[in-house]
């Protein structure tokens, strides 16, 4: 299992001008500054996605096609850099349009195969993470949560953290991980390209 190649496509805010429409999606979804570009970089082990340190920096969606080698396959997948969610600062109206935007996305892509949700492991969920929950639920698309920055705290706290969401989520696939140093990468990694290859077998 490993990633071959890996490169930004393009910036998007409508799925029809979203390229390369027969290759699988795996969406990243996530709070402002909880290092889902940091995270995308360290999965394909380049420096693909722009990161910044000014939370809801990233008003559009960002596209980057990776090559991967998966069970002895060559194949081919989408990741989508979403723009990060509960930023304070960001104007109403402004978070409106990207929430419109995100909908309307996703509810007209049929590429998409699941979300990939970077959650700050020193964060408890609240009210807005919820509704996120109700709303992934709703699509009836799989996901992950990946407990991102766990390089700062203990690990006998992340693998606690860990075992506390996944009831809180009632789901098993969370990933503790950390774009720092790496930790977790091919944990994640795998869960994602089994999510894709299991998409693709049921065509």
């Amino acid at each position: 299992m490993k990633i071959l190649t890996a490169e930004y496509l393009t910036t998007v805010v409508k799925p029809e001008k979203r390229e390369f429409r027969g290759i699988p999606e795996i969406c990243f979804i996530g709070r402002s500054n909880v290092g889902k570009s940091s995270l995308i970089n360290r999965l394909a082990m380049r420096k693909i996605a722009r990161t910044s340190s000014t939370p809801g920096a990233t008003k559009a969606i960002n596209l980057y096609r990776v090559g991967y080698e998966f069970r002895g396959l060559r194949k081919w997948t989408i990741f989508s850099d979403f723009p990060g969610f509960g930023y304070s600062k960001v104007a109403r109206s402004t978070y409106l349009g990207w929430e419109s935007m995100i909908d309307t996305y996703i509810t007209e892509n049929s590429s998409i195969q699941g979300f990939a949700w970077a959650f700050d492991i020193r964060r408890d969920p609240d009210i807005l993470d919820k509704t996120v929950l109700e709303w992934i639920e709703y699509s009836r698309l799989p996901f992950c949560l990946i407990l991102t920055k766990c390089d700062k705290e203990r690990r006998s706290y992340g693998l606690s953290k860990r075992d506390t969401l996944k009831k809180e989520f009632c789901t098993d696939d969370v990933f503790v991980f950390s774009s720092k140093n790496g930790y977790g990468r091919d944990e994640v990694l795998t869960h994602l390209f089994s999510t894709l290859s299991k998409a693709t077998e049921s065509v």
